[in-house]
C-alpha cells in the first residue's frame, strides 16, 4: 500500500507499536499533532493525551487499514524521512493489551488517588490519565475479538 510511513511506538516496557501507518494524530505540549506520509521532519515535546494511528495490517492476503489508539503520558516524538518515533515516559496501546490488564491500571491509579500521595497538579494529571484509560478500556469492549 501506497502513503505509508513506519510508526514505532517505544515506553519503558519496550516497543508498543511497530507498524506501517497512513497516518497519525498524537498529543503534542501544545496540541495535537498530525502526520501523513512525506510529513516534514520535526522534533517536539509529547504531552497526556490519546494518539491513533491508522496502520495497514499485514497478516491478511489483501492489506486491510486499522485503528489502533494509545494513551501517551510524556516523551518526544521524532519525526523524519517517513519513519515516526514516539517515545514516551508511559504508554498503554489498545493492540495486544487484555482488558484486565487495562482495568488493573485504572484501578491502581485511582487506589492512589484515593489517599494523599499526590499533590495537587500531580492529581490533575493521574486524573486526567485515568479519563484517558477509561475511553482505551471503551475501544478495546468495540474492538473484533
Amino acid at each position: 500500500m501506497d502513503n505509508t510511513f513506519q510508526c514505532v511506538v517505544v515506553a519503558p516496557p519496550g516497543k508498543i507499536i511497530d507498524c506501517k501507518a497512513t497516518s497519525i494524530v498524537f498529543p503534542a505540549h501544545d496540541g495535537m499533532v498530525g502526520v501523513l506520509c512525506d510529513h516534514m521532519p520535526m522534533f517536539c515535546e509529547l504531552g497526556l493525551g490519546m494518539m491513533e494511528v491508522e496502520y495497514v495490517s499485514e497478516n491478511a492476503d489483501k492489506p486491510q487499514l486499522n485503528k489502533a489508539f494509545v494513551v501517551i503520558d510524556k516523551g518526544f516524538a521524532l519525526i523524519g524521512e517517513n519513519l515516526a518515533t514516539i517515545v514516551s515516559n508511559d504508554a498503554v496501546s489498545s493492540i495486544d493489551v487484555k482488558k484486565e490488564k487495562i482495568e488493573h491500571m485504572i484501578e491502581r491509579i485511582e487506589k492512589k488517588l484515593s489517599t494523599a500521595a499526590y499533590p495537587p497538579d500531580q492529581r490533575e494529571h493521574e486524573t486526567q490519565k485515568v479519563a484517558l484509560l477509561k475511553t482505551l478500556l471503551d475501544f478495546a469492549d468495540k474492538s473484533p475479538a
